[in-house]
């Protein structure tokens, strides 16, 4: 791929006792439907999802693959500076925080607004993977990652902007096939209507992410949480920590967004000329039974 991954490999293959075997060893034979232009940084991170087993991390590859190609809505067109992407950075909040004392990378999101028309379900969810690619990108494996929802703005009409088939996809790829550990979702200033929510995306959730997920209402001590979880020193100030505001992470994000647009171009070309290959090799071989 023409243009790779931001973060240091070497510095990362030794913070996370990675090997350079088991990087080739994924290579061969090669997987289905996976780019042969795949590069060493985004193996590694599936092979650090994965706690190092070879198997597992074939399996995941294949399954990160087929669901972006089967969900275009959510995995195509994806320029940061793309229209689309613009208006739900215009109306909402993406950007990684700092990673945790326990070296967990941390990926924050909320509405910025809470008109209900300006909420595009299926461009939101793109734009927030692309928010944890970017984190990625950037902060490359890590033992963990936390999934950080802000609810302040939150209405029942967003409910109505909800696309069932998306959220299927939305937890079949966040459960099966990203290249991260997931270790935590917290969600604060959780609204009254949570229940309803829940009885929506419930049936996609495995047991093992419902165990993950913790509320945390707008009066809530979050003392323990600092201390669990996040510490005020890699939280925004509006969420009591340290860190600038939301709205002024968010815009340093933005800026972070346009400067790896060259990697989501070419990481979209490189998921594109699997395609043809695989279009190419099912062609020839009509040919040859022929």
């Amino acid at each position: 791929m023409e243009h790779d991954m931001g973060y240091d490999l070497e510095e990362a293959l030794e913070r996370e006792g990675l090997s350079r075997d088991d990087l080739k060893a994924l290579r061969s034979p090669p997987i289905e439907g996976v780019p042969s232009t795949i590069t060493d940084k985004q193996l590694a991170c599936f092979l650090d999802a994965c706690d190092k087993n070879i198997d597992e991390t074939r399996k995941v590859l294949k399954i990160y693959y087929e669901v972006r190609k089967n969900g275009p809505e959510l995995f195509s067109n994806r320029d940061p500076l793309g229209a689309p992407i613009q208006q739900c950075l215009q109306n909402q909040d993406y950007f990684p925080l700092p990673t945790t004392p326990s070296g967990y990378s941390v990926v924050f999101h909320r509405l910025k607004n809470s008109r209900a028309s300006n909420y595009h379900f299926d461009e939101a969810i793109k734009t927030y993977f692309m928010t944890i690619d970017s984190c990625l990108y950037t902060q490359g494996p890590r033992p963990g990652i936390i999934f950080l929802f802000d609810m302040k703005n939150v209405g029942l009409m967003h409910l109505t902007r909800i696309n069932m088939s998306s959220v299927r996809k939305f937890f079949s790829y966040l459960q099966d096939g990203l290249p991260a550990k997931l270790k935590a979702i917290h969600v604060v200033n959780v609204v009254s209507f949570f229940d309803k929510i829940m009885y929506i995306i419930k049936p996609f959730i495995h047991a093992e992410i419902l165990n993950m997920l913790y509320l945390h209402t707008s009066n809530a001590n979050f003392e323990k949480f600092y201390e669990e979880w996040i510490p005020k020193s890699c939280l925004p100030s509006d969420l009591g920590g340290e860190l600038k505001s939301i709205d002024e992470l968010h815009q340093d994000h933005l800026k972070e967004f346009e400067r790896q647009r060259d990697y989501f171009l070419a990481e979209e070309r490189q998921r594109n000329g699997t395609v043809v290959e695989e279009s190419t090799e099912k062609m020839l071989r009509s040919l040859s039974i022929d």
